[in-house]
């Protein structure tokens, strides 16, 4: 291959990685809008509180206090809030006592990491507490003591700060329901999209189209665990909050959807591997096709039942339909690779349906039932012999 068309294979393969990344970085920042912006009142609110009432000329720990308390992003509110903000207030006390005693310096600043970093070790196994107790020792060390009004009033800066951070975790109104939601509702996008992407490429047999799927399916973890970030973040609003507590049934059964789809997803990448082999080969039977469509319009019906809180019903009735459709037909059965994307599909169906809200019994219940011929080893379907009334009887009084 010359350099010019390793050129464009680069630039062919590097375009979705980058529309992915900017799409979920996008994603990202939408959805923890709300949290950046309590982050940023609440470092203003303890800054001013020990500023104007308080009289501290540079209460720089309250605003750093608040804003490690809170974080950037959502997970685990309380517990992250608690534990950050009680390694940053140990930290500032523990520098604060230190450089009390023996001032600051080069050497003052080793032994108090080592000490703050070791004690942080001993109370907590925390790598976050840890690591938060060391620099915020680090912070009182080198920051000018002069900067400081009085003694001991850094720590009393983080301290507010801490509160401010821990206060907006209990008392700001919370909706347990949405930010799954959401999460549910970004990831099913993304499996319906993929699996449309797997029914163009099979349909065109275009194993161009098959790899640029697999690259973006490849991307897609975070959208998996971003859901089940949320999923621990609402489960612990439903204790601590009280007007989110109704919700708790709702969370549950997103979670149960959330470990279905996840599954579903690692799925979709395997039969997208299998989908590339299968196009490189030549054509494909449109039964693949067809049951990744079906698929892609439940998972489309399925994130909009999830995102209002509604019947999952339809989804369901979608999921069915593909589901009985998944058999071996005629011009699958010679072909190892294709028989193999038809087995992969079958489970998929079922993790899709699970999801849904059915049982494992009734998810496979849909699926048609097969053998292996033993004469050639190949896959046929089990079919159900018809009854012809109650008590019908066959040769030899069977009942057929």
């Amino acid at each position: 291959m010359d350099l010019s068309a390793r050129l464009r294979q680069w630039s062919s393969d590097l375009g979705p990685v980058l529309m992915g990344r900017l799409r979920m970085g996008t994603q990202r920042i939408q959805i923890n809008f709300g949290q950046i912006v309590q982050l940023t009142v609440a470092a203003m609110a303890a800054y001013s509180f020990c500023y104007f009432v308080l009289g501290h000329a540079y209460p720089f720990f309250a605003a750093v206090a608040a804003v490690v308390g809170i974080g950037p992003m959502q997970d685990r509110r309380l517990r992250r809030s608690l534990e950050i903000g009680c390694g940053a207030v140990l930290g500032v006390l523990v520098g604060d006592v230190f450089v009390h005693l023996f001032g600051s310096g080069v050497w003052q600043l080793g032994v108090i990491l080592f000490f703050a970093v070791c004690m942080g070790m001993f109370l907590n196994s925390g790598a976050i507490f840890v690591t938060q107790l060391g620099i915020q020792s680090i912070f009182v060390v080198t920051v000018p003591a002069e900067l400081a009004t009085g003694t001991f009033s850094r720590t009393g800066d983080a301290a507010v700060g801490v509160a401010t951070a821990i206060l907006m975790a209990l008392v700001i109104p919370s909706d347990a329901r949405k930010r799954p939601r959401n999460q549910a509702a970004a990831l099913l996008a993304e499996l319906a999209r993929l699996l449309r992407e797997t029914e163009d490429a099979l349909r065109r047999e275009d194993p161009q189209a098959a790899r640029r799927a697999l690259s973006r399916a490849r991307d897609s973890q975070g959208y998996v665990d971003s859901w089940r970030a949320s999923l621990r973040i609402s489960e612990e609003t439903a204790r601590i909050n009280a007007n989110s507590r109704r919700y708790a049934a709702e969370v549950s059964r997103l979670g149960r959807a959330c470990e279905f789809a996840d599954r579903a997803l690692r799925l979709i990448r395997v039969i997208l591997r299998r989908a590339v082999t299968a196009t490189e080969r030549g054509r494909v039977d449109p039964i693949l096709a067809e049951a990744s469509g079906q698929l892609a319009e439940g998972a489309r019906r399925l994130r909009l039942a999830l995102l209002e809180g509604g019947d999952r019903s339809e989804a369901e009735e979608v999921f069915t339909a593909a589901a009985r459709t998944l058999r071996p037909a005629p011009g699958l059965r010679a072909d190892l690779e294709q028989t193999t994307m038809l087995l992969l599909f079958r489970p998929l169906a079922v993790d899709l349906l699970q999801a849904a809200g059915c049982s494992l019994e009734e998810a496979n219940a849909h699926l048609p039932a097969l053998e292996v011929e033993p004469e050639t080893g190949a896959l046929r379907v089990v079919e159900e012999p018809e009854a012809e009334g109650p008590g019908a009887e066959g040769p030899g009084g069977e009942v057929r």
